[in-house]
């Protein structure tokens, strides 16, 4: 038996077991919320980014929509098995701050698109398609962009830069920015382009990048869904 630890609560929340416990719910109420709608012929409201990715592996004939979701929740299952003795055991108080900071955070960002421009909407949908219908999307995008530009992307990148470079971190966070931007502007589910809400979009990104790494995963994935439920109201 490893003795237990005492560990902090910014360990803990970027521990994967507690990041696994937040992200469960969000997840399945997206994925229940998607099925519900498409049952009752409510269409466009899989977010972008999420489509996206489904049209794509579809295209190398991987057709099994609940591969993404399926995969995400066993990563961070698969990591907090592989770290199970380092796992913090105040889950309530950790997720509890977790649902705070990702409130925080999806304010202050609420309050600069306020000082920015008003009617700014993260995941690109128009929240007049249908309140509840563009609920279900901004759940998609905390979920899937988070997962897309930074879990995936930020890593990804920082494999292909150089690792003697210095500003190769800033470097994977403005790459994915603007990635993260432009997404809200193509295939079937982007938007006309405009060229200050990419500018704010992009900016956002980075906002998130630093959210996720200083902060973790699941904060982020909250503070983006916040900020986008906010946005809507």
């Amino acid at each position: 038996m490893f003795p237990r630890r005492y560990i902090t609560y910014v360990e803990a929340t970027r521990h994967p077991w507690p990041n696994f416990i937040f992200l469960l719910p969000i997840v399945i109420l997206y994925e229940v919320a998607v099925w519900y709608c498409s049952t009752h012929q409510v269409d466009g409201v899989r977010n972008g980014a999420d489509g996206w990715l489904r049209q794509n592996l579809a295209v190398y004939g991987v057709n099994l929509i609940w591969l993404p979701p399926v995969f995400l929740l066993c990563f961070y299952a698969f990591q907090s098995f592989l770290r199970w003795w380092s796992r913090p055991h105040e889950n309530i108080e950790t997720i509890t701050g977790m649902i705070l900071e990702s409130g925080i955070f999806g304010m202050v960002l609420w309050l600069v698109a306020g000082i920015w421009s008003k009617g700014f909407l993260a995941s690109g949908v128009d929240a007049s398609s249908g309140v509840s219908s563009a609920w279900v999307t901004y759940l998609g995008a905390g979920i899937y962009e988070e997962a897309i530009f930074r879990l995936l992307g930020i890593h990804l990148l920082l494999l292909l830069f150089p690792r003697n470079i210095y500003p190769s971190l800033p470097l994977a966070f403005f790459v994915s920015s603007i990635g993260f931007a432009i997404s809200h502007h193509l295939g079937v589910f982007g938007e006309a382009f405009q060229f200050d809400i990419f500018v704010f979009r992009a900016l956002a990104g980075l906002y998130f990048c630093a959210v996720y790494m200083f902060r973790g995963f699941g904060i982020a994935v909250g503070a983006h869904v916040i900020y986008d439920f906010i946005v809507s109201i």
